[in-house]
Formats: C-alpha cells, structure tokens, sequence
C-alpha cells in the first residue's frame, strides 16, 4: 500500500474538502479539548488564524517538514523559529483574493447605503424612512485603498467599475500597477486619506502597520467617512476609532477583522447601528475555502516530495543545518 502523508489541519476540514485530498494524503486535525491533538505525527500541516506557530509548537510536531498558511496573512507563525526548526513556511497568497475583496465591496454597500440604520429604524416602527434616509451613491464617490496588493487591487478594478474614483496608496507596488488599474497614487498616507469618503484597508500586518490607523490619521479624515478593514484587526486602534465615532468624525465602520478576535458580546462595536462587523470571514466562501485548502495541500505535497513551495516565507531554511527531511 503507497505510504500517504500525514497533513494536520488545525480544524476539521469540510467533507468537500476531505474527499478531494484523501487519495494524496492521509489528514487529521484536533479535538475541541486538545487544539495541538495529532501534530506530533504530521509531515506537514496547514495552519489557520486560530493558533501562534512557534517554537513550542515546532517541539512538538518532530516530524513536520512543511507548515503552509491557509490564506495571505502569516503574522501567527513566528517564520524565525520555523527557520531554526528547519521547518519550510508558505501560504496561498492567491486563495482569498476574490472572496475578500467581495466581501470588502459588500460592507462598502451595505455602509454607504446605512442598510444596517435602516432595517433598525423600521423594527423601531420610526416612519419617514426615506426622510430620514441619508445614503451614499457611490457612483462618482472617492474611495482611498490602504495596499494595492492582490485584494486591493481586486476592490480597485471592481470600485472602478462601479465609477467610484479611486486613490491608493501602497509604496512597494510600481508605477506601472497603479496606471493599469488606473489609480491615482498617493505618496504620503496623511495626504491619502483627507478628501475620502472611504478608507478600505488591504495593508498587512507588521511591527510598522501595527495600529497604522490611529487617532492622528483619523483626525485627517473627511468628516463622516466610511472606515473598511478586511485585512487584520490591530491595523486599527480600536479606542481611536471608537473615539472617531463618537465624535461623529467617522461616518460608520465594517469590520470584518478585530482585535481580539471573535469580539465578547458586550463589545461597544457590536451596540453601534452605524457599525457592521462579520468574523473574520471574509474568505470563508464555498469556492473560496475549497481553493484555499487545495492550495495548501498541492504546497505541503510539493515541499513532502522534494520540491520548494511556490510561496515559500523562509527560503533560508533550504540551507539551514536544522532543515529537517
């Protein structure tokens, strides 16, 4: 019988997904009492946003060659001690791509057009719906993106083809990017953000991005902007935000990223009719999902049978003495 790998999931994989990897490999996850059940005989696993992948993890799980992240963002695996584990670490940029951006459009919809505000009003039984009605056409509306990468540059083409005019700021990507896209470019972050009236956030998240909109950019804010982040919670200072909503600086939010993640109940983000908040899951669709995981299992089987992930995080790992085979 062919020896088939043994890929950890950090979750229970859909039965879709299950079905379509079985004949190349042999997958396991945990149990809701032991979230690390099942790791310490992986080859290789395919990690999610629930967990920090570190030293301790990478002790444990002996035999893991390769960890692959189930999306763009890896700030959850601490790629340092991956490398002096002599563990390989790759993503799938290209899974969420369409999935988020969607979801990014559909909070930019549901915000401008105050759906949320509305179908409050209604339960109240208020009347003068259409009076007091204020909405945003967004045909001819100015949106500034945050990161122009493969997301950004998916809300930019579908923005566009909505007629909204488009500024983006992202001072990696060329010149040539942002002429395609047909996106003005702005070089300074302040200057970005002043005459829009939507703030849609597509940066990842660093040391340098960490708490990147906070109180002084949001102060140079349109008043009663519209703030979209569908990339990582602590992106944004939560306690500047609320503060730029009280103050009626900030129109309304939709996040569908938060910091902590999930949110407690009592949040005051959740009691604001003028907020839309969803769990993370931006890239949780059916077509979605099922592309992401059949990334991450193509990498981890590409990295198991001698060869290197096409998105491989740690390429110095190839010549680490610890590089585990």
């Amino acid at each position: 019988m062919r020896h088939l790998p043994n890929i950890w999931f950090d979750r229970a994989p859909d039965p879709e997904i299950r079905a379509a990897i079985n004949a190349n490999a042999r997958l396991t996850w945990p149990t809701a009492d032991d979230p690390l059940k099942g790791v310490a005989e992986a080859d290789g696993i395919i990690a999610g946003a629930s967990l920090i992948y570190d030293r301790s993890v990478f002790s444990t799980a002996t035999k893991v060659r390769v960890l692959c992240r189930a999306g763009i963002g890896f700030d959850n695996v601490v790629i340092a001690d991956a490398t002096e584990s002599g563990v390989m670490a790759c993503n799938t940029p290209d899974g969420p791509t369409v999935s988020t951006a969607e979801h990014a459009i559909a909070l930019i919809l549901s915000l401008s057009k105050r759906l949320k505000e509305s179908e409050s009003r209604l339960a109240r039984q208020e009347g003068n719906y259409a009076s007091k009605h204020n909405a945003l056409e967004l045909a001819g509306a100015r949106i500034t993106l945050i990161g122009l990468g493969r997301i950004g540059s998916h809300v930019c083409k579908i923005a566009s083809a909505i007629g909204m005019n488009v500024t983006a700021f992202d001072p990696y990507e060329s010149e040539e990017k942002f002429q395609q896209l047909k996106a003005k470019r702005s070089h300074d972050l302040m200057d970005s953000v002043r005459n829009a009236q939507i703030v849609s956030i597509h940066a990842p998240l660093s040391e340098a991005t960490h708490h990147l909109i906070n109180g002084k950019l949001i102060q140079q804010m349109a008043d009663g902007v519209i703030i979209v982040n569908t990339s990582r919670g602590a992106l944004i200072d939560d306690q500047a935000l609320l503060q730029g909503l009280d103050e009626g600086k900030v129109g309304s939010a939709g996040l569908d990223v938060t910091e902590p993640e999930p949110l407690p109940a009592n949040h005051p983000f959740l009691e604001r009719e003028n907020v839309l908040i969803t769990p993370h899951v931006a890239s949780a669709t059916v077509t979605g999902r099922r592309r992401i995981f059949l990334m991450a299992v193509e990498e981890i089987l590409a990295a198991l049978g001698g060869g290197r992930p096409s998105n491989l995080l740690n390429p110095e790992v190839l010549k680490h003495k610890s590089l585990r085979g």
